[in-house]
């Protein structure tokens, strides 16, 4: 798979606007990134946040960096399109996906020279930090407004894969719906891809005809929030503020800022201060926010502002217990909370979601 024009002008304008302006003798060379993402920039959803990212870094550092990007890389290319990178001087390189994780483990080390960044993995190495913003947060403001809103007792949720980033942001979505009422449900569909517009708008509209009334999506295209207008049913956003796509149907969407992130770990290669982090970062870090609340009273609001505002302050926290699987076996007690590792290590549903581990 070659970069193509499109993806290639990504590097050569930041470049080529260095070489118009002009460097003293001896200045520093521009720092070279490169942006591995799993779908289209235009899926208006993740892909679409990490290249505003890129280009939220792009501004911030001007002719200090430059940039390379290549979008909708299926995991089998990952190498040959990580090697690419490698080869045309990319110094950092950031792998947009948890489905990149493993393959970044691996190639890493085979480069110790460049730096490596991956979304939402779950170890880190001696050339490579893992990043992602703690989404669960809100996924349980989503819960507590899915209760509030559906007439069915039904929450539908359209899932990508059975990892665990997408099983904790589940059994969150599950823990904020019954701090409201203890009655309701989750069902799953699995449609075995990111991003794939025609599987997320069936899945949609089978949990639809199960007799969900409102919609989460653990995908990246408005098809799902789409079909639950078509429908008369709720929903909400991901990864970028999605209400323009479902003016009737959509309660909020989780922004993501990438950007900040980017310019700051950049910033830091070129200072000579890059080293592995693992971070995650919630409501209040800014990594990610809540898109404006939709087609609620002012009363529902109002509840779920509180509710978001506690995530952010501390005081309320998805993971206390007590909590149980599904069939009934205790997690941890009341008093107790998982921990970072245990929320993403995550493998076993709550109570109340209708769906078997695959």
């Amino acid at each position: 798979m070659q970069i193509t024009r499109r993806q290639a002008l990504a590097g050569t304008a930041a470049a080529g606007a260095a070489a118009l302006g002009g460097r003293p003798a001896g200045a520093q060379a521009p720092l070279h990134v490169g942006f591995i993402l799993i779908g289209p920039v235009g899926d208006f959803g993740w892909s679409t946040m990490h290249d505003q990212g890129r280009r939220r870094m792009l501004e911030v550092l001007g002719n200090r960096v430059t940039a390379t990007q290549v979008e909708s890389v299926a995991p089998p290319d990952f190498d040959r399109v990580a090697t690419q990178l490698v080869r045309a001087g990319a110094r950092l390189i950031f792998t947009t996906s948890f489905s990149y994780f493993a393959p970044t483990q691996r190639i890493a080390p085979q480069h110790p020279n460049v730096m490596w960044e991956n979304a939402t993995g779950t170890a880190t190495g001696p050339n490579l930090a893992i990043y992602n913003a703690r989404f669960y947060e809100g996924r349980y403001v989503q819960g507590v407004i899915a209760a509030r809103k559906s007439r069915s007792k039904q929450i539908g949720y359209v899932a990508s894969f059975p990892v665990p980033e997408v099983i904790h942001a589940i059994n969150t979505v599950m823990r904020g719906a019954w701090s409201v009422d203890p009655q309701m449900r989750i069902r799953v569909v699995w449609v075995n891809a990111w991003f794939n517009p025609a599987r997320e708008a069936d899945a949609a509209r089978a949990l639809i005809d199960q007799g969900c009334d409102v919609i989460c999506q653990h995908t990246d295209s408005p098809a799902p929030l789409q079909l639950a207008e078509q429908r008369g049913a709720f929903g909400f956003g991901q990864a970028s503020d999605m209400t323009r796509f479902a003016p009737r149907a959509h309660l909020t969407s989780s922004i993501n800022n990438w950007g900040d992130y980017y310019a700051e770990r950049a910033r830091l290669m070129l200072e000579g201060n890059w080293r592995p982090a693992d971070t995650w970062g919630g409501l209040a870090s800014g990594m990610f926010r809540l898109a404006p609340f939709t087609n609620m009273t002012p009363e529902e609001v109002s509840e779920a502002s509180r509710i978001r505002d506690a995530l952010a302050a501390g005081t309320l926290h998805p993971f206390d217990g007590p909590i149980f699987r599904q069939d009934g076996t205790q997690v941890i007690a009341a008093g107790q909370r998982l921990t970072d590792d245990q929320i993403r290590s995550m493998n076993y549903f709550y109570q109340g979601i209708d769906v078997a581990m695959p």
